[in-house]
């Protein structure tokens, strides 16, 4: 049985012979040796079972066989310049980082050791972290993947996760509670203590400091300031705080993993939020 053709490489000698004229000239293109240029289309003829050249005095003359296979030759060549292009892109895009933006690493999930569990499994895969108070677009490309707690997600552009939620109560440190009676419940006044919020929380409480980041807040309320909420998931780990109260009816935000359509275009942020999200799930359920 005659053997059939699937050597592209073949079909790249076979180009550049009727290209340059000669299998000298092609040998040269090629940056091989002439012997092994000719040897090539001896075997892609042999495997065709047709004659491809005419050797004469001023070198290698196509066949009416060679003139019909031009079209199909060069559809194979477009196509294979395509596969390494295409190839080339994916080795650019897996070396970026993935950007993960959340508003901190314990706030939800403790997502910094569920990639540092994903990196031991996938270690030419990189992380590059933009923690924030605010929500960047991803749809931008400001990140490529994002936690965030809210009640719901507007913009259905997104590929939203709900992965669980949050249970939010007000805290002071210890040193605050053993010299002030702590509210008992949440209220619109706290009983005139002095309440720390992140700038984005609304309120209409008239004794309200306002933090720029979480950090700010954290500080102020470790140090004494006065009393703020955290996710109990942040306030119950930190030994250097105590809820003022269990959290209230309806103080909970869903947690959602995010990310755009092109970002899941890249292979490694497919697999890296399909890892994360059972892991951020059964983290908050611990943690919560």
């Amino acid at each position: 049985m005659q053997s059939r053709f699937r050597d592209w490489g073949d079909v790249r000698v076979f180009l550049a012979v009727l290209r340059e004229g000669s299998t000298l000239a092609a040998s040269r293109h090629l940056g091989i040796n002439q012997t092994t240029v000719s040897r090539r289309i001896h075997v892609l003829e042999h495997t065709l079972g047709v004659t491809l050249f005419d050797r004469t005095t001023r070198g290698a003359v196509p066949t009416e066989h060679a003139n019909n296979l031009v079209a199909s030759a060069e559809a194979l060549e477009r196509a294979a310049l395509s596969f390494e292009a295409d190839a080339a892109a994916e080795r650019a895009s897996s070396s970026k980082p993935i950007r993960v933006t959340a508003v901190g690493d314990k706030s939800i999930g403790n997502i910094g050791a569920i990639v540092a569990e994903f990196v031991e499994e996938n270690p030419g895969v990189s992380f590059e972290f933009i923690f924030s108070e605010h929500p960047l677009d991803l749809m931008k490309g400001e990140a490529d993947v994002a936690l965030r707690m809210a009640a719901e997600i507007s913009d259905d552009r997104l590929i939203a996760r709900k992965v669980g939620v949050t249970h939010w109560t007000y805290y002071a440190s210890r040193a605050y509670a053993a010299k002030k009676s702590l509210p008992a419940e949440f209220s619109d006044d706290m009983e005139d203590h002095r309440v720390h919020l992140l700038h984005h929380f609304s309120s209409k409480r008239r004794n309200i400091v306002r933090c720029a980041t979480v950090n700010d807040m954290m500080m102020a309320i470790e140090t004494g300031q006065g009393i703020g909420p955290f996710p109990v998931t942040v306030g119950d780990a930190n030994p250097n705080l105590v809820r003022c109260f269990d959290p209230p009816s309806g103080a909970d935000l869903q947690v959602w993993l995010l990310a755009s359509p092109s970002a899941l275009e890249r292979p490694e942020v497919r697999r890296f939020t399909a890892f994360a999200g059972p892991r951020i799930a059964r983290n908050l359920k611990h943690m919560g």
